[in-house]
């Protein structure tokens, strides 16, 4: 099972639970007063008008509280848990380029969680938010290949991919260097070659580019 981004998008730090409250403050937020008068709500318990709000920004558009309600859904804030109403709002933030819905959806596709599993639609979505940095779409992106879930396997890749997500996010929460010690079957070249391929996504503007090159290499000469 993978682990959801803890995250709501707030105006300020603090914690609630286990939800990380980010200082995000982009101009969409700042301009939105219900995004604003949800923060607030939220920040004083008051959860039922926290939806409310976030709702009405949300159905004009706003990313973050898109996002918000999505993990509101997800973990049963003030809401009834709703995993099919979770991946309708990450999906909404997720096409505006939320790079924790990304991820998120990505999740929900893996696990088949509010929706039957899709390991292409995982791919898609831990793609799209790997090119923004997501450590641990990462990650996971390359344990789809590892296990070749939906993919062809290819563990170099893989673990290429395990290593770049321990370089940007090398806490406790994220599970990359766990599943690159559980990974069985590497041999001396492999773990070599997925080290020097890591390199090149840490060069890399877009690590896509060089792990689609890897990859349609691996095709042509397969050896992984």
């Amino acid at each position: 099972m993978k682990l959801f981004k803890p995250q709501i998008f707030t105006l300020g730090a603090c914690l609630f639970a286990s939800l990380l409250f980010s200082t995000k403050t982009h101009a969409q937020a700042l301009e939105n007063s219900h995004f604003k008068a949800g923060i607030t709500a939220y920040q004083a318990n008051d959860l039922p008008l926290a939806h409310k709000e976030f709702l009405i920004a949300a159905k004009d558009g706003h990313v973050d509280s898109q996002f918000n309600l999505g993990l509101m859904f997800e973990n049963g804030i003030g809401v009834s848990k709703d995993m099919a109403k979770a991946l309708t709002w990450y999906e909404k933030a997720a096409t505006q380029g939320n790079a924790a819905a990304q991820y998120n959806l990505g999740v929900l596709y893996e696990n088949g969680r509010g929706t039957k599993v899709d390991f292409a639609k995982a791919n898609e979505w831990y793609r799209k938010a790997s090119v923004q940095g997501d450590a641990w779409a990462i990650g996971n992106l390359g344990m789809l290949y590892i296990r070749g879930d939906g993919v062809k396997e290819n563990k170099v890749a893989g673990v290429a991919l395990l290593l770049q997500s321990v370089t940007l996010d090398s806490s406790p929460q994220n599970q990359a260097k766990t599943n690159i010690s559980t990974t069985r079957g590497l041999s001396v070249d492999m773990i070599k070659g997925a080290q020097a391929l890591s390199d090149e996504f840490s060069e890399a503007k877009n690590l896509l580019v060089p792990l689609d090159k890897y990859l349609q290499q691996s095709i042509k000469s397969p050896k992984k």
